[in-house]
């Protein structure tokens, strides 16, 4: 059980995701705790990030063991260096480099010196130019009750066959209701609330979770038609009011496609036979001192394209709230009216307020105030004009 929970913070891990995956049972690791794991790709046309971290303990594996203090940087086959600097936002610990162009002729590792005076390097890989992204579509299925986003993709010079995709994701959303006002704990007073700082609309984002990737070499042309990206069904605030979903496209190497390969059955699939062996879950770094080390992570260069596709609620046709708020007015609860304080003790918010009668109507906050399931930070590029 003990090895079963590491592999599996290992994957999630390479997933950019802490939440649990399928257990399976791998044959050939007996000590799966504090592996160094590095995740990034060395970006031939930008910033280069990369994470460092190590496997964690039974009970832990839904955290990150960050490695803080390293020293990270890119070198090209001639000896040129990229030093990545350290950033710390929270928990989360990243190295990244400054804006690069980087010769696609040339080759690329990443090398990393932990803390302890370790150095890791991965081997020198070749960048590789993906072509670019020709549509993000969705198709409702009204049958199902689910949407599901798709990216499309061709490469008329037949050179890329193995294709990598990771997406963000940025949605608006609203509250059950809106707050005209707000209750102050510290004068016991009713406050209206401004338009400009409305708990009304609110937005969320995320990134993908999965491994998503596709070969064309059983195809007799190097086209993508329809790869499904992420599914969501009728109750989804994602699809409540207006989504948005950027994907990057990656060109991968036979041999990055065989190891991404290799952890997304074994994220999908049961344990047993299925299980990975020691040769299959390394990638492509390696520590210079002692070569027998578990690293993870695989090291691929090149460029990334993107492409943004939105979609509105009314578009997709398919969101369905079957929230019900309690309405709750204390100034007229039996056997005697609830105070301001205590409706606000409990968890309420109260959504509109009456002076000349000094009448409120209260609701649980998840109901009124959107942050609860989002923030006020709306993106740049979101075309809505509402605060």
């Amino acid at each position: 059980m003990k090895n079963k929970t590491n592999i599996i913070y290992v994957i999630a891990t390479l997933l950019f995701v802490t939440s649990c995956v399928t257990p399976f049972e791998p044959e050939g690791y007996e000590q799966l705790e504090n592996i160094l794991v590095i995740e990034g790709d060395i970006n031939t046309s930008g910033k280069t990030e990369v994470i460092v971290s190590r496997s964690l303990k039974l009970g832990d594996i839904s955290k990150r063991n960050y490695v803080k203090g390293a020293s990270v940087w890119v070198e090209s086959e001639t000896g040129m260096k990229y030093t990545a600097y350290q950033y710390i936002n929270g928990q989360e610990v990243r190295y990244i480099t400054g804006y690069n162009y980087l010769a696609t002729d040339k080759s690329y590792k990443l090398c990393v010196i932990t803390p302890d005076g370790k150095q890791y390097e991965s081997d020198l890989v070749k960048p590789l130019i993906p072509p670019p992204v020709e549509s993000v579509e969705f198709v409702t299925d009204t049958t199902l009750k689910e949407v599901t986003f798709y990216v499309n993709a061709s490469d008329p010079a037949n050179k890329t066959h193995y294709y990598k995709w990771t997406y963000t994701e940025d949605w608006e959303f609203t509250a059950h209701k809106y707050a005209n006002f707000e209750y102050n704990p510290l004068t016991f007073k009713m406050e209206e609330i401004p338009d400009y700082r409305n708990k009304y609309y609110c937005w969320n984002k995320s990134e993908s979770k999965s491994i998503l990737i596709y070969s064309t070499t059983h195809l007799s042309e190097d086209r993508v038609y329809r790869m499904p990206l992420v599914k969501m069904g009728p109750n989804d605030l994602r699809i409540s009011l207006l989504y948005s979903i950027e994907v990057s496209q990656q060109a991968l190497s036979k041999e990055a496609y065989q190891y991404w390969e290799n952890l997304r059955k074994n994220s999908d699939q049961l344990g047993g036979i299925f299980s990975p062996q020691p040769s299959e879950m390394r990638g492509n770094i390696k520590c210079l001192s002692d070569p027998e080390e578990v690293v993870l992570g695989y090291i691929s260069a090149g460029t990334y394209v993107k492409k943004r596709f939105m979609a509105s609620k009314s578009e997709i046709n398919l969101y369905w709230d079957d929230h019900v708020c309690e309405i709750i007015i204390p100034e007229k609860a039996v056997p005697m009216p609830i105070p301001w304080s205590t409706m606000h003790e409990d968890g309420y918010v109260p959504i509109s307020y009456n002076p000349s009668e000094r009448e409120s109507v209260w609701v649980l906050k998840e109901c009124a105030d959107c942050r609860t399931k989002g923030t006020k930070n709306k993106p740049s590029f979101w075309p809505n004009n509402h605060y």
